[in-house]
């Protein structure tokens, strides 16, 4: 009786300590707790802009390219080539030096000579004034017109006229070595009194001729280097939106107020614009600027609408049925860059090419 009670006893002991290696061995053999996950790494994607060549003091910063072309059937490498070509060309660029004598024709044909830079030079134009600063030149610019409102640099320049109107005696007592016009009616009397005159015709037709514009005062200045960066970086800037916009025949309509409807024809810097652009221009048969009714308007129902001044269409019910007033693209320009045939002049384009083709141009 012992010997059995003895044996289940030690049975007893052996089944509960089985019972218990089970549990451990079962609780071992559970997966281990997962880490927690990482939170993801926030990547930042920006678009590299080009290096544009460093203006040397005290010359003002030139605009910056803006633009990027997303080019239908073109890789974005392809586009991105395309975009810091003219970075690539101005690396390439040998340095210039500037040679004197030099002479540059004036709008009558007669070769007007420089055997060094001038120092005192009066610059009755908006963009002449806008491209010395723009070069750092602007320390030889002593008098200008009452329009000129860039750079703020130039508020300090003295005053002789308004664009249309000289101060002969004020002019005279500032004593110049060199006046710049745009309009001939005071180029006779100032030559009389023995001032050197440059009278060079505003741009009118083709924007791209603006570089040449830049380059001479370039070689007028001695500023030939400074003046060449403006110029190339201008003329890629071109490039790129004529590349981008190859493709295609013809754009949208657009009309183009400066207030009161007064409207550029094709024959215009602005119509220019609208050409390279492939815009179609409502008011194609306009010469020069003109004013045409709010009926034409209506009746050519353009698809944009460019105002100026101010935004004086979308709440006037007579445009209510126009197309850019139906899908709000109306726009007035952050800056009047288009009204001065300067340096910033390509910031306008670039603007109006964005605001058209935003799945273009970025």
């Amino acid at each position: 009786m012992k010997l059995q009670n003895t044996l289940f006893s030690v049975l007893f002991i052996t089944l509960v300590m089985i019972a218990l290696g089970c549990t451990n061995s079962k609780e071992s053999q559970k997966p281990l707790p997962s880490k927690p996950a990482l939170a993801p790494i926030e990547t930042i994607s920006t678009t590299k802009s080009p290096i544009l060549p460093a203006p040397a003091a005290p010359a003002l910063p030139a605009p910056t390219a803006t633009i990027r072309a997303d080019i239908p059937g073109k890789s974005s490498a392809t586009n991105k080539r395309l975009f810091s070509k003219h970075n690539e060309r101005a690396k390439e660029q040998p340095k210039l030096f500037a040679e004197f004598p030099v002479s540059i024709p004036d709008r009558y044909g007669k070769e007007i000579i420089f055997d060094k830079p001038p120092e005192r030079i009066i610059a009755f134009d908006s963009a002449a004034i806008e491209t010395l600063f723009a070069m750092g030149e602007g320390h030889r610019v002593i008098g200008t017109h009452d329009y000129v409102i860039y750079p703020p640099e130039a508020s300090d320049v003295m005053r002789v006229g308004d664009a249309f109107n000289m101060d002969i005696e004020a002019v005279l007592n500032l004593e110049p070595d060199l006046v710049y016009l745009f309009y001939p009616t005071y180029k006779d009397q100032l030559e009389d009194a023995g001032l050197k005159v440059l009278l060079i015709e505003t741009i009118e037709d083709d924007f791209k001729k603006m570089a040449d514009h830049f380059r001479m005062w370039g070689a007028i200045t001695g500023a030939v280097n400074n003046a060449e960066a403006i110029a190339e970086d201008f003329e890629a800037r071109v490039e790129i939106i004529e590349t981008a916009l190859a493709p295609f025949e013809s754009g949208p309509s657009v009309f183009q107020d400066v207030g009161s409807f007064w409207t550029p024809g094709n024959d215009t810097l602005v119509g220019n614009v609208f050409e390279v652009l492939k815009l179609v221009n409502i008011a194609s048969e306009v010469k020069g600027y003109a004013q045409i009714s709010p009926e034409v308007i209506v009746e050519r129902n353009p698809q944009y609408i460019f105002s100026s001044y101010g935004d004086i269409f979308s709440t006037d019910p007579a445009f209510a049925e126009v197309l850019a007033i139906k899908n709000r693209a109306v726009f007035v320009p952050n800056e009047d860059y288009l009204s001065v045939s300067g340096p910033r002049f390509i910031l306008g384009v670039e603007e109006m090419a964005k605001l058209i083709y935003p799945g273009i141009f970025k």
